[in-house]
Parts: structure tokens; C-alpha cells; sequence
């Protein structure tokens, strides 16, 4: 996993070069830490991501409610018939 950098950058130097410090903020997903003096006043950041990650969508599969067992064997029994219905290559690159 990618830890996100932290620069920074004088108010002076943004306004003059807004445009390109926007840019590297989108494309190197870094946050910019705006300085007033030796003073932080302000940050530029990426926006947070959206969607779902991969550990909170098992959470979420982990706590829907399970089929009883009548309705998983029904389910099971329509996937197999599905699978067998199918008409598919040996290869699904071909």
C-alpha cells in the first residue's frame, strides 16, 4: 500500500503556480501542506476515494443475513442449471 507524501508550499508560490500544483496533486495523489511564514494555513488533498473497500465489503457480505438451507439448495440447484445451460468455449480467450 501506497503511503500518500506530504509537501508543502509557500501561498506565495501556490498563486503563482496554481495550475501545476493542482495537477501534481491530482496525478501524484500527494497532499500539499500551504505555508503563511513558518506557519501551515492551509491543505490541497486529493479527494477521498469512493466505492467500497475490499475489507468493507466482506464485513458487509459477512453480516447480511444467510438462505435457509431449503433456499440455498434452490439457489445451488439455479446455478447449476445455468452453468449447464450455457454454451461456452473451452477457452474463454478465444
Amino acid at each position: 500500500m501506497k503511503v500518500a507524501e506530504t509537501q508543502q508550499i509557500s501561498a506565495t508560490d501556490l498563486a503563482r503556480n496554481m495550475a501545476w500544483t493542482i495537477d501534481d496533486v491530482r496525478i501524484s495523489n500527494t497532499t500539499v501542506l500551504i505555508t503563511k511564514g513558518t506557519r501551515v494555513i492551509a491543505q490541497l488533498s486529493p479527494p477521498p476515494k469512493s466505492g467500497l473497500s475490499v475489507q468493507g465489503l466482506i464485513k458487509l457480505l459477512e453480516a447480511m443475513p444467510g438462505l435457509a438451507s431449503t433456499d440455498a439448495k434452490q439457489f445451488s440447484d439455479d446455478i447449476n442449471t445455468v452453468r449447464k445451460a450455457a454454451i461456452l468455449g473451452s477457452d474463454p480467450w478465444d
